[in-house]
């Protein structure tokens, strides 16, 4: 079930168009119509961070803007946020996925927009991120894919160190020397389309096999000082280890295939070795990053000033 609703006290009837968005680069007549950037949020039984979620898009959404909430089937009250934020949401799609990529693909099959962001219904964007990312997408016309910052939180919010996107090209990726920085990227549509989207039948690693299908296809990609989301990393979150056994298996199998199927990488032994390895190869690649790291821990107390300021910036 597909609902579009209209930011009023009225629902839209399904398949109803929004109310005129415009792009960020002043066109007008049928081209201003469509919205420029479509943010995509895939929910499912986290409703502890849900509205947070919800709220750090809305706050500073604007008509260039379509806000897309995908939920499967949450039993925690989940829908019931969604529908009290519903005014800010431009579509809300309620249909069984099979699985978290299959359910961002059904988001992204109703966007509109040029260029998408999907956010997790357990992280946030920062104030002032949508007006970055339409900043950085008018000065880098060229490009597929733009790859910004994202802060790395707890549970509790609190801030512990700022993550930094590394090139998304197939060597980088084959050699485990990239990061990924999920909260941090963006991609054009078309672009988007032409590899397919996300391989549905991933279930542990569906955005790093995007970036390795960009890579392949050889999308051409900026790096940008912007940070855009934060990623919450939590005992109850996938990323965080909760999944157990099961997810590792899952994730050994799938990350094992992006690099031999896709990258052209084999990988010999074992998965979490080959990472643990690349982690020197990162620092040797990535010499600034790794400062700014030992920055960090050396001086916790800037990396929580710098988050505050975001947090603070005014939309």
């Amino acid at each position: 079930m597909i609902c579009r609703w209209r930011s009023s006290t009225t629902p839209a009837s399904i398949g109803t168009a929004m109310s005129n968005p415009s792009s960020p680069d002043g066109e007008t007549g049928e081209a201003a119509k469509e919205p420029f950037l479509s943010i995509v949020t895939l929910s499912f039984n986290q409703a502890d961070y849900l509205p947070e979620a919800l709220k750090s898009v809305i706050s500073q959404k604007s008509d260039a803007v379509e806000f897309i909430v995908v939920d499967p089937g949450s039993t925690d009250g989940s829908r019931d946020i969604i529908a009290e934020y519903r005014e800010g949401i431009d579509t809300v799609i309620l249909d069984p996925d099979d699985g978290p990529a299959d359910g961002l693909n059904k988001g992204f099959a109703a966007a509109r927009g040029r260029v998408g962001y999907f956010l997790n219904s357990d992280d946030f964007m920062v104030p002032g991120a949508i007006d970055a990312l339409l900043r950085q997408w008018a000065d880098h016309p060229g490009i597929g894919l733009l790859l910004g910052r994202a802060w790395r939180v707890g549970g509790d919010g609190s801030v512990d160190r700022e993550l930094l996107p590394t090139a998304n090209d197939k060597a980088t990726l084959a050699s485990g020397a990239a990061t990924i920085v999920q909260q941090g990227f963006s991609f054009a549509m078309d672009k988007f389309r032409a590899v397919g989207g996300f391989n549905a039948a991933n279930r542990s690693t569906w955005d790093y096999e995007l970036l390795a299908d960009f890579a392949a296809a050889e999308v051409p990609f900026a790096i940008v000082d912007d940070r855009f989301g934060a990623f919450r990393l939590y005992p109850g979150g996938i990323s965080g280890g909760a999944a157990g056994e099961a997810h590792q298996r899952r994730f050994d199998a799938d990350y094992r295939r992006i690099h031999a199927d896709i990258l052209n990488a084999p990988i010999d032994g074992d998965v979490m070795t080959f990472l643990r390895g690349a982690r020197f190869r990162k620092m040797l690649e990535n010499p600034s990053h790794a400062i700014h790291r030992l920055r960090e821990l050396a001086i916790p107390s800037i990396t929580r000033k710098r988050f505050s300021a975001d947090m603070a910036r005014r939309v």
